[in-house]
């Protein structure tokens, strides 16, 4: 039974609207997300020295394979959930989004269970000093048992964000950041248990979050729910969410791979290297945020018209998303390719480092509208049946082009290689813009395919 009817804006208010009312809140939870990682980062460097800064660079790959798994149910869940709004089968939506929690904690719990005892051994392929291996696997092994609470964390948040319940979920994730620093000063600063202090924190902020998005969909607030009596697992049900989530997953996975990659290449050049990649990551993870931020309303807001069939809809919010995300991110990097050197000494006082960066900086902030924008299409080939395509054109960007690129670009110093990434992935967005005129003939091709047969029949 639908009590608010949250989710019928998504199909009624002007594109434009929607998608900056949206977008900015989206991009705001994605920003503070962002900065639960950035706070480890400052207390481990503030309070242990560069060496825990570093491990930081060895650690995000790792912890994105980790989380890639979440992102395969959570970003499937997604999709296929808002197409059921979009149709208005509220019931088929409710089991989706129960099934999916409780595979989040059983493959949380197999899967950091695996991942702790094979940390040392996946950290043994690092030439990196032990004080580096020492913090990463630390850290490391307190995030893996705490896996399950990243994954619920994860679909939890779709859930609302989904009915477009962006601002509650933007109180959430200041609560988390809030206690994040808090419990981390207290952990590190006072106990002096050291970086296992800000790994837990992490882990204890995000757990009250989880309580906090649990009670709000339960409650009157929402038209979807979550009870044990709506999971009903079936074929269908994982054909659908492992489909729809391939994409993003493959993306994740092949991105982790990379940057593990890229890691043991620029361990070569040494421990300030090793911070100037941490660092950029850092800080450029602020346009892929934004950007990410506008691409996740704008997924959403494409299903919702993919399940509601209408087609003119789908390529009006796909051409503004496409507008806004280029002008978001250039503005954005213009300003942390003038200020690269300011942003460098929040994390380091190292002249040498500070000076390392600013052609890496550089090269990331050029070419990062473009990578974004033509990203926009590959998410955009999701809920219309050309996810096979899309995973294609991200390993693309990942194994085909960057792995002979970095080592190409290694032998002319430690910065051209660091630029290997954002280089390659120009490449993948090149093959995308030639498949744009495939994308419009295929997504046309499947809405009228959806007027003949319904792809969104009734729960049984």
């Amino acid at each position: 039974m639908i009590k608010t009817d949250n989710f019928s804006k998504m199909l009624t208010e002007k594109p434009l609207k929607l998608l900056l009312k949206l977008g900015v809140l989206s991009v705001l939870m994605a920003l503070l997300d962002e900065i639960s990682s950035f706070i480890d980062a400052v207390f481990m460097g503030n309070y242990f020295g560069s060496d825990a800064v570093s491990s930081m660079s060895i650690v995000l790959p790792i912890l994105l394979f980790m989380v890639a798994f979440g992102t395969l149910l959570s970003d499937g869940a997604t999709t296929a959930v808002s197409r059921y709004l979009g149709a208005r089968n509220l019931k088929l939506a409710n089991r989706y989004c129960a099934n999916t929690v409780l595979l989040a904690v059983i493959s949380g719990v197999v899967l950091g269970t695996v991942f702790y005892f094979l940390i040392p051994c996946a950290l043994q392929l690092y030439d990196v000093s032990e004080g580096i291996k020492f913090y990463a696997t630390v850290y490391l092994q307190v995030i893996s048992l705490g896996l399950p609470i990243f994954l619920v964390l994860m679909v939890l948040a779709r859930i609302v964000y989904i009915e477009g319940k962006n601002k509650y979920l933007m109180i959430t994730i200041l609560v988390q950041v809030a206690l994040n620093i808090a419990i981390n000063y207290f952990l590190i600063a006072v106990l002096k248990i050291g970086v296992r202090g800000a790994a837990i924190g992490t882990l204890l902020a995000e757990l009250v979050q989880i309580v906090m998005l649990y009670r709000y969909i339960n409650s009157n607030n929402m038209d979807m729910n979550l009870t044990l009596k709506n999971v009903n697992f079936g074929r269908r049900y994982f054909a659908e969410i492992m489909g729809l989530g391939l994409p993003v997953f493959v993306s994740m996975i092949l991105l982790s791979l990379t940057m593990g990659v890229e890691s043991r290449v620029i361990a070569d050049f040494g421990s300030a290297a090793l911070s100037v990649q941490t660092i950029t990551g850092y800080a450029f993870s602020v346009s892929s945020s934004v950007a990410s931020g506008l691409m996740s309303v704008a997924v959403v807001i494409l299903s919702y018209s993919v399940g509601a069939k209408n087609t003119a809809r789908f390529f009006e919010i796909l051409r503004i998303s496409l507008l806004v995300v280029f002008i978001s991110v250039s503005a954005i990097n213009l300003l942390l390719i003038i200020n690269s050197s300011v942003v460098a000494r929040i994390f380091t006082n190292s002249p040498y480092v500070v000076g390392l960066i600013k052609l890496p900086a550089l090269v990331y902030g050029l070419t990062a509208p473009f990578i974004f924008t033509t990203n926009v299409v590959l998410y955009a080939m999701q809920p219309v049946g050309m996810e096979n395509i899309s995973t294609v054109l991200f390993a693309l960007q990942q194994i085909v082009m960057f792995i002979p690129l970095l080592f190409f670009l290694k032998g002319f110093g430690f910065v051209y290689a660091i630029s290997a990434q954002p280089l390659s992935e120009v490449i993948g967005g090149v093959a995308t813009i030639f498949l744009v005129p495939m994308f419009i003939k295929k997504t046309k091709g499947y809405f009228k395919q959806q007027q003949t047969q319904s792809i969104l029949p009734e729960a049984k």
